[in-house]
């Protein structure tokens, strides 16, 4: 990457490599073809794709578009034309078209990091390892309300290229997109820290370092997530000049518990019970909370705005979002919920006297610990394991409630199929329990991502609805 932050301007007059042409590859060129000296665009990707199509039809003959085999002899002369590099997202920095175009030693940024460098000044950006796009979309929320004119973008919404700079921007980063950051939002909030993406960033450190890149030039206001001891150790560590506002137990932004809810306080001033509120999960509610605070960051809130908007917020898609049943049972779809931190945060966010939880899918090798240590201090009422990692699941727990002297509140069964679940599930649960898909895992085997599993959740619930239900 370069020294300095780059910005569009910097682009003038280079032949750029834009490597990725998805959205925010196509997006980049967009923005790149109406500049006053526009440089030379070489459109770079692995594969012949939908995107490809897109980028040849809008494009055409303003910018070459190559498909790159880096084992070929050409591959050198096609990319030793480029003086800058824009990556996209989808290029790992551990796979071989990154290390190729490093070690021709041609600087590299992205389209997301240019326009940090052109217009963080008027920018709210939000990453962590879980809970960003909540956070995101509840700030965004709040300032549309505040009269603000604002756009929602980055890793959801609109690719940061395409989006009018006099908008105030609200951005969720990726830590895909956080590696190449060089200049910081005006605001930035932080919402967890745990290892991710680690066949992407290639350790456990990098990924750390990668993600607290959207602090890489000091940002006026930081507000992170107090609660989670990995961020604020990380945080403290790599950013010890950082002034950070943390929301949490015993900070001036704090829940203040209310028997089953709680409010959402600043100082001594009860802004919020989420009572009032269609979102589930103690963590949820802290998102929430960690969304005022970055959203106030860039102007004061009036009170009723604050009731208005968090009462209305819906749960995004797939994030413990509650769905309807004639039976009675609660069906709730947490698919999204791909690791052990995200499962074991929506185990420990709901409980029913039979409740079933639906845990599993593609076994990356992760540690567990954390979710077994949930388990244990949860001990929902009925276990049941997904294909792949279901059944070790299954077993670990087993061995874990046994151990604690627990194992008799639990019951734990392996099941080979969605459909098999789901009909088992049935059988567990009652009118008023909770069926919990909250797998803790991808599923690319079975599935094509995480929407795909949520649809075949929901294609099994209705189908499985009894026939004598009304």
């Amino acid at each position: 990457m370069p020294e300095q932050a780059l910005g569009l301007a910097d682009l003038d007059h280079h032949t750029i490599l834009i490597v990725g042409v998805g959205r925010e590859g196509l997006a980049l060129a967009r923005r790149l073809q109406q500049r006053a000296a526009p440089p030379v665009i070489i459109g770079v990707d692995t594969a012949d794709n939908d995107h490809v199509a897109a980028w040849r039809q809008e494009l055409g003959d303003g910018a070459t578009l190559e498909i790159l085999d880096v084992a070929s002899p050409s591959a050198l002369e096609q990319v030793g034309l480029a003086t800058i590099a824009v990556m996209s997202p989808g290029i790992p920095a551990s796979g071989a078209l990154y290390g190729f175009i490093q070690d021709l030693g041609i600087p590299m940024t992205s389209g997301s990091a240019l326009f940090v460098a052109d217009y963080g000044s008027s920018m709210v950006g939000v990453t962590g390892s879980k809970g960003k796009s909540t956070t995101t979309t509840v700030i965004h929320q709040l300032l549309v309300a505040s009269g603000s004119q604002a756009s929602l973008g980055g890793n959801m919404g609109i690719p940061l290229q395409g989006i009018d700079p006099q908008d105030r921007c609200v951005a969720e980063f990726s830590s895909y997109q956080c590696h190449y950051l060089q200049a910081s939002p005006d605001v930035v909030v932080l919402t967890a820290l745990f290892p991710e993406h680690l066949d992407w960033h290639g350790s456990q450190d990098n990924y750390f370092r990668d993600k607290l890149s959207i602090l890489a030039n000091q940002a006026r206001v930081v507000i992170a997530n107090g609660e989670d001891h990995t961020l604020r150790h990380e945080l403290t560590k790599r950013y010890p000049e950082q002034e950070i506002t943390w929301v949490g137990t015993g900070e001036m932004w704090h829940l203040e518990p209310d028997g089953a809810d709680a409010w959402l306080v600043k100082g001594d001033q009860k802004l919020f019970h989420t009572g009032s509120s269609q979102v589930i999960g103690s963590h949820n509610h802290l998102n929430m909370l960690l969304a005022l605070a970055g959203a106030e960051a860039t102007g004061a809130l009036d009170d009723a705005i604050i009731s208005a908007t968090l009462a209305s917020f819906t749960p995004l898609p797939h994030r413990l979002e509650k769905i309807s049943d004639p039976s009675g049972v609660i069906f709730v779809n947490d698919s999204l919920a791909t690791n052990p931190q995200a499962a074991g945060a929506a185990l420990g966010s709901l409980s029913s006297p039979e409740m079933v939880w639906l845990v599993g899918g593609t076994d990356r090798g992760v540690d567990y610990q954390v979710l077994i240590d949930q388990v244990v201090a949860t001990k929902p009422a009925h276990i049941l394991g997904l294909p792949e990692s279901g059944a070790h699941l299954v077993e670990q727990f087993e061995q874990a409630l046994e151990a604690a002297g627990v194992s008799d509140s639990v019951h734990c069964e392996v099941m080979e199929s969605m459909m098999s679940a789901i009909t088992r599930a049935r059988q567990l649960a009652g009118p008023g329990d909770i069926v919990l898909l909250s797998p803790g895992a991808p599923s690319f085997g079975q599935y094509r991502d995480y929407q795909h599993r949520a649809e075949d959740f929901l294609h099994c619930i209705t189908a499985t609805i009894p026939k004598e239900t009304p």
